[in-house]
């Protein structure tokens, strides 16, 4: 693997990973489904959770370009949706963060 870019260490599915701020390309490629996060509230519809997935996707794929969607899809539940999207958000300084 290749040198880990500095990110927020997150605990998806029992393992520890460092999530990545999301570079330019990604933030454009990407700009509908940031769009849907504001509107997570309790459990998400199967949009938002498609955009859950290929945000968290996008970014872990900086660090570990071998995960698939399918594995992040196994990897988020409703314990670490949130955290999880927050330290996305506020490591790549939309948000403050939490």
């Amino acid at each position: 693997m290749s040198e880990i870019i500095d990110g927020v260490s997150i605990k998806l599915a029992g393992k520890d990973y460092n999530i990545p701020p999301l570079s330019f390309r990604q933030l454009r490629v990407l700009r509908k489904e940031m769009s849907m996060l504001d509107g997570i509230i309790g459990m998400p519809d199967d949009k938002q959770m498609g955009a859950v997935v290929t945000i968290v996707h996008a970014a872990l794929s900086r660090n570990y370009p071998d995960i698939t969607n399918d594995q992040v899809f196994d990897m988020i539940d409703l314990g670490n949706l949130k955290p999880t999207i927050h330290a996305i958000m506020g490591i790549s300084g939309l948000t403050q963060g939490e």
